[in-house]
């Protein structure tokens, strides 16, 4: 039986490349491979949000605060636990996930394949090293979107790059969109950590500029360190009874299938998995045209809408424009399913098997 590594730092944190990880691993052992999860930490009971098929093999080699040599003394000793375990299994593919995993990877192996779901612009110093002069040496490298690996390949002078859009298992997802919700009436919907990034205080004043807030309400789904200023922003516009801080739900997509659209505010992202998740269920989409993937995905005017990043006027006029003209969110929603096939987790397994 072949086998596969897919490396990253945990599974806790749910985020979005946690999540393709998961997935990936478990459309993999259908395919009949044998798939190992090698983390840096273990997983306490009920900690991870992904119930997956694979072996998680923890190799207890944490973060810990502290100076230069100190971090480059854990990354050495990471690629060092990494090579004797490669060796050891013989994998037949290695699939790295998010910069973390990656260095020690490339340094353990060249046959590891390093994925990017970062945008570049963000990068810090020692990452764009990194970029430039280890990730050179891998066998690939995985770009969520077009542009990213635009940026990969004349910011880094990479040539190993290689574009694959995240999956979305749809079969699944339609299993759980089912399931009832106890929300009443009609609601617009985001999802996502309660961090900067993700500007939810941004959305929060466009929402409350609406005519759309008359009619229905905001339900916000995450949880993060911004909850208690987020809280207090909404106390002080008087929002309490329009907007819900709805905490973290394990099955959003029982609110996807439900929402009249779902909303986006980020500043930047890779290549947003809940924009593919909600058009996968016929949920439309307004976004900020942020860097690297909203573009990507949302066919503007088809199945969803782009607004300026950053403009609480711009994301308000965009809710009010769908909430407003049924007959274009509807003819959205009959769209939006068709306009992420190609994002099917059978597909993009076997591009991933390819490089």
């Amino acid at each position: 039986m072949k086998k596969i590594a897919i490396v990253i730092a945990e599974l806790a944190k749910g985020g979005g490349a946690e999540k393709v990880a998961a997935d990936l691993a478990d459309a993999f052992s259908d395919l009949g491979y044998e798939v190992s999860i090698l983390t840096f930490v273990g997983l306490k009971a009920g900690e991870s949000r992904y119930e997956v098929k694979a072996k998680i093999v923890p190799l207890d080699i944490p973060e810990r605060p502290g100076g230069f040599f100190i971090q480059l003394a854990i990354l050495l000793y990471r690629a060092w636990r990494f090579r004797k375990i490669f060796r050891q299994q013989r994998f037949d593919h290695i699939f790295s996930f998010l910069e973390a995993a990656n260095v020690p990877c490339v340094l353990a192996s060249p046959k590891a394949v390093l994925s990017v779901h970062l945008d570049p612009g963000v990068m810090t110093r020692s990452e764009w090293f990194a970029f430039r002069w280890l990730y050179p040496r891998a066998k690939g490298v995985i770009a969520v979107s077009r542009q990213m690996q635009e940026l990969l390949e004349t910011g880094a002078h990479l040539k190993n790059v290689k574009c694959i859009y995240n999956p979305v298992n749809g079969h699944l997802i339609r299993q759980k969109a089912v399931e009832s919700i106890s929300i009443d009436g009609k609601f617009i919907l985001a999802v996502g950590r309660l961090e900067h990034q993700k500007r939810f205080d941004l959305l929060i004043a466009a929402f409350a500029r609406t005519q759309a807030q008359t009619d229905c309400q905001l339900v916000i789904l995450g949880q993060g360190s911004l909850r208690e200023a987020l809280a207090q922003q909404i106390s002080a516009l008087g929002m309490e009874n329009r907007i819900t801080l709805a905490g973290l739900d394990s099955n959003p997509y029982k609110y996807m299938a439900k929402a009249e659209f779902l909303v986006m505010s980020s500043d930047y992202e890779g290549y947003p998995l809940v924009l593919i998740e909600a058009l996968s269920l016929g949920c439309p989409i307004v976004s900020t045209d942020c860097p690297t993937g909203p573009r990507e995905i949302v066919q503007h005017g088809k199945n969803g809408l782009l607004v300026e990043k950053g403009n609480a006027d711009a994301i308000a006029a965009g809710i009010d424009t769908l909430f407003h003209d049924v007959a274009l969110r509807e003819q959205m929603r009959l769209q939006a399913p068709e306009s992420v096939r190609g994002n099917d987790i059978s597909s993009v397994a076997d591009a991933w098997l390819a490089v």
